[in-house]
């Protein structure tokens, strides 16, 4: 119970630091540093823009490669839980990694769900909802998101 307890309090504090610093920080340098603080592990090389969400719970099954954009307004969820008790609940209860390749881009307001990853160079456009594998050097988008074109070799 005692773990339970502290778990629950260094995922708050996480969550209130995350949630001022990703909105407030004006250098994306410095939302990367707070983002690996927080046990999320990023390459070289990468931009975070404004009021990226990430997993409080489970920062340590989010891994971003070297060279990846991530617009605004952007999600990274790693688990489905609830700490209410209820039918559901039981049902939905998991924590899967998120992957983002190297070199791939993640245009605004995207949500990727546990369990997805993004491959190398492939962009994700605006607005779409990751729920699978996205292959490399693919153009996805959609809801649920989809390859449609092919970028490059």
């Amino acid at each position: 119970m005692k773990a339970l307890a502290s778990f629950l309090v260094a995922s708050a504090i996480r969550r209130y630091v995350l949630m001022v610093g990703m909105n407030l920080l004006p250098f994306s340098t410095l939302r990367i540093i707070l983002l690996r603080l927080s046990g999320v592990r990023i390459g070289s090389g990468c931009y975070i823009g404004f009021n990226l969400s990430v997993d409080t719970n489970y920062p340590e099954l989010i891994s971003i490669g070297d060279n990846v954009t991530i617009s605004h307004n952007c999600v990274i969820i790693a688990h489905t839980q609830s700490p209410v008790r209820s039918p559901l609940s039981s049902i939905y209860c998991d924590q899967k990694s998120v992957h983002i390749a190297n070199g791939a881009w993640i245009a605004m307001n995207c949500i990727l769900l546990p369990g997805s990853s993004v491959g190398e160079n492939c962009f994700i456009g605006a607005g779409s909802i990751v729920t699978s594998q996205m292959p490399a050097c693919f153009l996805c988008a959609g809801n649920p998101c989809k390859p449609i074109k092919q970028l490059f070799q």
